[in-house]
């Protein structure tokens, strides 16, 4: 999984790129800032000019999906669909700090289209041990807007579900949080 902690490090800096107008306009609109969050921006080309064995790698990881849309008539390449294609991206991490997931938020659809890579990971991270008070929200943006506006205290954490789901590693997160007093959980 070190290239999606490579790759979210491209991602990161297309969001401070000068031509990320739009990602940048919509983040403004629902009151997030990447200068204080972890987020990025797929522009979707991030497998251009790359070679075959690093776009199968992509592959494998499920960020490129084969297509068989002509790429150009007179030439046998490969087309491919890119998960998150421009959208906001944002990393979800294993119990050790490592990306092993993104969400990402297609905002410039008719309608919006949140998805995730796969079932992995914990946004923003595993809560600290010494959590007292946990908070459990419904999507990856609910939480990034709680974690953004500072009313954590000190001892308090918060994750987001999954898909609005409870997974295995959101209970092995709480279960390792032995100094917890309080559950709090906001639903939409």
């Amino acid at each position: 999984m070190k290239n999606l902690e490579g790759l979210f490090r491209s991602f990161e800096t297309g969001i401070r790129s000068a031509k990320a107008l739009k990602p940048n306009a919509y983040l403004r609109g629902i009151g997030l800032d990447y200068s204080e969050l972890r987020i990025g921006f797929n522009s979707g080309q991030f497998h251009h000019r790359k070679p075959q064995k690093v776009k199968d790698e992509f592959e494998s990881l499920g960020l490129l999906t084969k297509s068989y849309a002509p790429v150009r008539w007179e030439t046998e390449m490969i087309s491919y669909t890119v998960f998150g294609r421009y959208g906001l991206i944002f990393p979800l991490l294993d119990k050790d700090n490592t990306i092993v997931n993104f969400f990402a938020l297609r905002f410039d659809l008719d309608s919006p289209k949140e998805e995730f890579l796969n079932d992995k990971g914990i946004y923003p991270a595993y809560p600290h041990p010494l959590t007292k008070r946990l908070y459990i929200v419904w999507s990856v943006i609910d939480c990034a807007t709680l974690l953004q506006s500072k009313v954590l205290d000190q001892r308090e954490a918060v994750i987001s579900l999954h898909d609005g789901e409870l997974l295995p590693q959101h209970q092995e997160a709480i279960k390792a949080l032995h100094e917890l007093e309080a559950i709090i959980m906001i639903k939409r």
